[in-house]
């Protein structure tokens, strides 16, 4: 007779398959629901720094992930000119990498042991007065649940059940997206700004970079009737190498608008409960959103290993993320913020500030994003 619980995972991405895998699984019996009729990634780059890294470690996927990737081992911060205001070194335990978005999930993905369900949209959640969950899918099919994990990103279903407090905040500006195999080879990350503008570079790995674009514009603004290639060859085309050359060989473009929002408590209601970008969406100007979705994935997982499907483990998962997402999403807003300016003298002040600050108290500051150990924690 299976005595395991029964948990259902909405959401096949980053969050979700981390949570599976930090899950026992003599335990539970895992089945993650992906809407799509695959699971995959979109073609992006992403930040692993080492707050993640050591959780990959810990689940046995370090090396792999290190081999897929490219090293950030230098970051530079220019203006649109070329002139670099600041550099730094960054040295951990782990280092800093960015990977290809496909790569990364891949790995996650690869033999995980769980059961894997794809088409499967979420239409509506019942908690139940005997502690199950039911879910009623818009395929018509309905199935009941011990637990039900929220890993289904910013527009999340299952957040509309648990907080329903409306949708995540524009943030004033859009930002492109692509992966070029280059003709270049820069060999550091870096991050450039221009005016209400920026361009970030970082490599992937064997010549490939990833890219990033922003633009101060209104929401899901269209590039039409230009292409999105053609507009941010126009916006871009006079910014330092190698960003034009970047742009005009890049071959998929994505666009999306930044939104976030604010972390607030409340992240489960009876079993159900929310990881990741349900919980807390952030903007991507530290590059920590897809990071501090495995802290949660992980803190949860151990969690429930240790204290099983009740409030004692929910509790705990949100007494030590709540506070640890809200300062990364807090902070990342005002990144930005820093980032996009358009006022003249507030330019001046920002680009000045870098030039002057020393880059061991630029590492200092982000000492507190990359020293993280959530696998050292007290679960």
């Amino acid at each position: 007779m299976n005595t395991k619980k029964k948990i259902a995972v909405i959401g096949g991405g980053i969050a979700g398959l981390t949570f599976s895998r930090c899950l026992s699984p003599e335990k539970f019996d895992i089945h993650i629901f992906e809407k799509k009729t695959s699971f995959g990634e979109i073609g992006a780059a992403i930040s692993i720094f080492p707050n993640a890294l050591c959780v990959m470690d810990q689940i046995g996927l370090l090396d792999k992930i290190v081999k897929n990737s490219g090293q950030i081992q230098k970051i530079f911060f220019k203006t649109s000119k070329g002139e670099i205001l600041s550099s730094s070194e960054p040295s951990y335990e782990y280092p800093i990498i960015c990977a290809h978005r496909a790569s990364f999930h891949k790995i996650l993905f690869d033999d995980i042991d769980a059961i894997l369900r794809t088409d499967f949209r979420l239409k509506s959640i019942l908690n139940r007065d005997d502690g199950k969950v039911e879910l009623i899918f818009e395929n018509g099919e309905t199935e009941l649940f011990d637990a039900v994990i929220g890993a289904d990103g910013m527009h999340s279903t299952v957040r509309k059940f648990v907080l329903n407090d409306g949708d995540p905040v524009y943030r004033g500006y859009n930002i492109w997206r692509g992966v070029v195999k280059s003709g270049f080879d820069i060999g550091y990350g870096s991050e450039t700004y221009g005016v209400g503008q920026r361009v970030g570079i970082v490599p992937i790995k064997d010549g490939e970079y990833g890219w990033w674009a922003t633009c101060n514009e209104d929401f899901r603004e269209d590039d039409s009737p230009e292409t999105s290639k053609e507009k941010l060859k126009r916006l871009f085309g006079d910014w330092h190498d190698p960003i034009p050359e970047m742009i005009e060989n890049t071959s998929y473009i994505l666009k999306n608008s930044i939104r976030d929002r604010i972390p607030k408590n409340g992240w489960f209601v009876g079993n159900v409960i929310l990881i990741g970008d349900a919980a807390h969406p952030s903007t991507p100007n530290l590059g920590q959103g897809g990071c501090i979705a495995v802290e949660g994935a992980y803190i949860l997982a151990k969690s429930i290993n240790k204290y099983g499907l009740n409030k004692i483990s929910y509790k705990r998962y949100e007494q030590i993320q709540y506070p640890r997402s809200k300062m990364v999403v807090t902070e990342s807003l005002r990144m930005g913020q820093i980032g996009q300016l358009t006022n003249p003298i507030l330019i001046q002040l920002r680009n000045f500030l870098f030039r002057v600050i020393p880059s061991r108290v630029t590492l200092k500051m982000v000492d507190k994003f990359f020293s993280y150990r959530v696998t050292s924690l007290e679960i």
